[in-house]
């Protein structure tokens, strides 16, 4: 599906229009600003957590930004949602925040897409693709003379540019080693059914881990993972990787480990499932 606007988040494009991309007007600085990373390997974990807190502060200030939008936004269909979207080859669900406008435009270009692989008449997926754009300026620009006339929308998005500079400075560093953290399930398991899930924060070298399951997939990446590969009794093979995708062990393989290459202080959330 052309649809190449689906990742622009609202907030982050009027960050941008606004120039807002360090500290905002009449920001603490002191507010934004993180503890470097220890260095000892001992203390990665720590690390970890504090790196997890930071991304769901800057979700929780991102979705008061819009809540408080939405409440001054005359215009219904500009209103901003955030809702997890499954996706086909994975157990892992993406997060979108978009207007009201932005999935019927999103719906139309699937229901254009099927239209054209039978052959059949109607706007394009291009077309729609290209009111997608349009959609997404009028978006911006109510956004930012929202934001010029009400202080507590000015507040929320100082309180995002602070979380976001924060979790900015915690990915920041050259770790030699990886690290990773097992997450204990919780009273209801795991997220999305995982057998076994992990915290990982990738080093100048692979981070190894031998499968305990057969279906694995990677998500909530920020940075670069570059390669996967499979090492098994039965041999060894590369995987190309690719963002939202599950993959399984070839049947009758045994005694498997998983070596990913990524850059230096990627963060990623490793699931492992039956």
């Amino acid at each position: 599906m052309p649809n190449g606007l689906s990742k622009v988040l609202p907030l982050a494009a009027l960050c941008g229009a606004l120039g807002v991309g360090g500290v905002a007007v009449g920001q603490d600085k002191a507010a934004a600003k993180a503890e470097p990373a220890p260095d000892d390997t001992a203390d990665e974990i720590v690390v970890l957590g504090r790196i997890n807190q930071l991304r769901t502060e800057v979700q929780r200030t991102e979705e008061a930004f819009y809540d408080r939008f939405n409440e001054l936004n005359g215009d219904h269909k500009l209103d901003i949602h955030c809702r997890l979207e499954p996706l086909i080859n994975s157990h892992i669900p993406r997060r979108v925040c978009a207007s009201n406008q932005w999935h019927d435009i999103d719906a139309k270009i699937g229901q254009a897409a099927l239209r054209d692989a039978r052959g059949e008449l109607g706007s394009t997926p291009d077309s729609l693709v290209n009111e997608q754009t349009y959609a997404q300026k009028e978006l911006t620009d109510a956004m930012r003379r929202a934001t010029a006339q009400d202080p507590q929308l000015q507040q929320d998005i100082v309180r995002f540019v602070a979380a976001k500079r924060a979790l900015e400075a915690q990915l920041q560093g050259q770790p030699r080693r990886s690290v990773a953290q097992q997450i204990e399930p919780g009273a209801s398991g795991l997220p999305y059914d995982a057998r076994a899930m992990f915290v990982v924060r990738a080093g100048k070298e692979p981070w190894s881990h031998p499968l305990t399951q057969s279906t694995f997939t990677i998500a909530n990446v920020a940075g670069e993972v570059r390669d996967l590969d499979l090492q098994c009794a039965q041999g060894e093979r590369p995987i190309q990787y690719h963002e939202g995708v599950d993959w399984t062990v070839p049947q009758g393989w045994t005694g498997c480990t998983l070596v990913v290459g990524a850059a230096a202080a990627t963060m990623f959330n490793f699931y492992e499932f039956e």
